[in-house]
């Protein structure tokens, strides 16, 4: 069992003057180390009563609402137990329902689905099949008994940092319905995760008091609306989310923050150089830097400056990296289409034929664990190396395009401004090629929609279609259960280091009289890792942010509309239109969507329109003294 320590938080003198730290109490600490601990084997106890009901077959009824019992005690643990382990808790505890590979081993090695999200399947099924439920109770028995065995000291630092994770948490995934697949509790438990953070924050409440009334005012307020809010809308497809976002959410999270930051308590970039994407010292949930960009890249942050970012656009732009001089990245991505070029798929070399597949924005494309449609690129400065070598792409190799960036003294000036000062003139490397592009790349970034600046209370009004869009795309029509908020792509929040794909059943070709299952196979065929079953027909998440400009839909460009996609996903992906597709782990049921709604969930996907600042070309070319013929080259390329 893997155990996590964690560094004695001391308290400032100030603190210690208060009675949320005086010294002739029990610390915090203390009270709710023993407090959590108790909550678990709360947990573990419900989880054996759940095991005993199964293994004398009591009744559907009687299991169902011993289930429940059981996602209260987890929900009360859960917001400190998955901070501390989160890795236990995905894998062991509370994962999703889906077949999965074993990270870091050798080999196809499957994992069945465990845990609670697979057990909320199996109970709330038209009927119980004691024999699948009963070693999944088994085994997440097991667990727990064997985490009970482990103590974790809490201290400050983690009660404060584990309760803004769990709002983001909560709102992306657990207001959502993503980890209640069939018992419909989200609402429930949303309750009771912000009763068990209410619970522990009182500890804080007079040091907080102390420090800013009015501050610690709107923190113990809004928490107590937040309870009493959901409390008396329990109704998921009626939720007002949005609601909840800027009411509770967004300023619960800011006021933790602020009590964070004025405490002097130790925050996390303190005690650890190994963090995830997730930056806690933000004030909103939707802000810009909540995720950091340069936990996906290979690039050091030293080397990060906007020089490079200028030689990247200018390399992005430059059609010399392909064989014929004419084709650039940005044939493929064009800035005016929020770098994706508006074709089914994308012109291949010489206009013979077409590439694979259809271009992705590559807007936010940083914020993934992994690249390509089919995930088959580890990092971002990785992806370079695909598209040289493809036939139908750039058609060359490193050792070409190297060669004819060496032959320019103004391309040798601009990379020497960049990188090794004492390297001068042999600063044009394969690494520094793939550096520059990756930095220009990365450098994509769009959280400052209509919608954005909305949440954030930068701008005071919304259409009330998009409002209504946000709570039906976050509800009802399940698209937050892949699409997770903020990014709205499938990189799995709290922690953001992991990007998903789906198996949707995208036809072929929808517009046909017969039709049939596309015949790319994606992730199952990438890399030798991922070819098993489940990966067949298996394709990245992408974000919808800009999706009013990145048409058409889907890998391979099948769907030429918005409206056609949402009826696709309306009807349940391709099982729901009667293809055969074994592993699609898009729920085959239909949405009940109706036309209205479909058009406000569109309005909503539009308002995350924003490419301000981010298509700005080169304005020139570096020139080749030695190849004149090259200078006359197109910026961008001829197609």
């Amino acid at each position: 069992m893997k155990k996590i320590f964690v560094l004695l938080v001391l308290a400032t003198s100030f603190f210690i003057a208060n009675s949320a730290f005086s010294p002739s109490e029990k610390q915090n600490f203390t009270i709710i180390t023993e407090r959590q601990e108790s909550r678990l084997r709360e947990f573990t106890t419900q989880v054996s009563q759940l095991k005993s009901l199964l293994e004398h077959n009591n009744g559907q009824k009687d299991i169902q609402l011993q289930f429940l019992k059981v996602r209260t005690a987890f929900k009360r643990w859960e917001y400190l137990g998955e901070f501390l382990d989160p890795v236990l808790v995905k894998d062991k505890i509370n994962g999703a329902p889906l077949f999965r590979l074993e990270r870091n081993t050798f080999g196809l090695n499957i994992t069945r689905p465990n845990g609670l999200q697979a057990l909320d399947e199996l109970l709330f099924a038209d009927s119980i099949n004691t024999n699948e439920a009963l070693p999944v109770v088994s085994e997440l028995s097991d667990v727990l008994n064997e985490l009970i065995k482990v103590r974790y000291p809490i201290y400050d630092r983690i009660v404060l940092e584990a309760a803004r994770t769990e709002l983001i948490r909560l709102f992306s995934l657990g207001l959502t319905g993503f980890d209640v697949p069939a018992s419909g509790r989200s609402v429930a438990d949303a309750v009771v995760v912000l009763q068990s953070i209410q619970e522990d924050l009182k500890l804080y409440q007079v040091g907080f008091a102390s420090i800013n009334s009015p501050h610690a005012d709107v923190l113990y307020s809004r928490l107590f609306g937040s309870i009493q809010y959901l409390q008396g809308h329990q109704n998921f497809d009626s939720l007002n989310r949005l609601y909840v976002l800027k009411e509770f959410i967004n300023p619960i999270f800011k006021e933790i923050n602020y009590f964070h930051q004025a405490s002097g308590i130790e925050t996390i970039n303190e005690v650890s150089a190994f963090l995830p994407p997730l930056n806690l010292n933000v004030d909103n949930i939707f802000s810009p830097a909540l995720i950091d960009d340069s936990k996906y890249i290979g690039l050091p942050k030293k080397l990060n400056t906007p020089q490079l970012v200028s030689l990247g656009r200018t390399l992005f732009f430059d059609p010399v990296l392909s064989s014929n001089n004419q084709r650039s990245c940005a044939g493929c991505h064009d800035p005016s289409k929020a770098f994706s070029d508006g074709n089914i798929k994308s012109i291949a070399m010489n206009y013979e034929g077409t590439v694979d597949r259809n271009a992705p924005t590559l807007i936010n494309c940083v914020y993934s664990e992994k690249f390509f449609h089919d995930l088959r690129a580890e990092a971002l400065e990785d992806q370079i190396e695909h598209v040289v070598v493809s036939r139908k792409e750039f058609n060359t190799s490193v050792f070409e395009i190297l060669s004819k960036l060496q032959s320019s003294k103004e391309y040798q000036d601009l990379f020497d401004n960049c990188f090794d000062k004492d390297n001068k003139g042999n600063n044009i490397s394969n690494q520094n090629v793939s550096f520059a592009i990756a930095a220009y790349v990365s450098s994509l970034k769009s959280m400052n929609s209509p919608f954005d600046r909305y949440v954030r209370g930068e701008s005071k009004s919304l259409d009330p279609s998009v409002e209504r869009g946000f709570n039906l795309f976050m509800g009802k029509a399940a698209c937050g259960t892949c699409h997770y908020a903020p990014l709205f792509n499938g990189t799995v929040p709290p922690r953001f280091e992991e990007s998903e794909s789906e198996v949707l059943g995208v036809p072929e070709n929808p517009y046909t009289a017969i039709v049939s299952l596309d015949k790319d196979l994606g992730r199952g065929v990438a890399k030798l890792k991922d070819q098993t079953s489940f990966y067949m027909n298996s394709f990245k998440t992408p974000t919808i942010r800009n999706i009013a400009l990145t048409g058409p839909y889907m890998h391979n460009g099948s769907y030429r509309t918005l409206e056609d996609v949402m009826d696709f996903y309306n009807h349940g992906g391709g099982r729901g239109i009667g293809l055969d597709v074994p592993t699609q782990t898009l729920s085959s049921d239909s949405l009940h969507l109706s036309p209205s709604e479909i058009k406000d969930i569109i309005n909503f996907m539009q308002s995350l329109t924003d490419t301000t600042g981010l298509c700005s070309k080169p304005s020139s070319l570096p020139r080749f003294a030695q190849h004149p013929e090259w200078n006359k080259r197109k910026i961008g390329g001829a197609y």
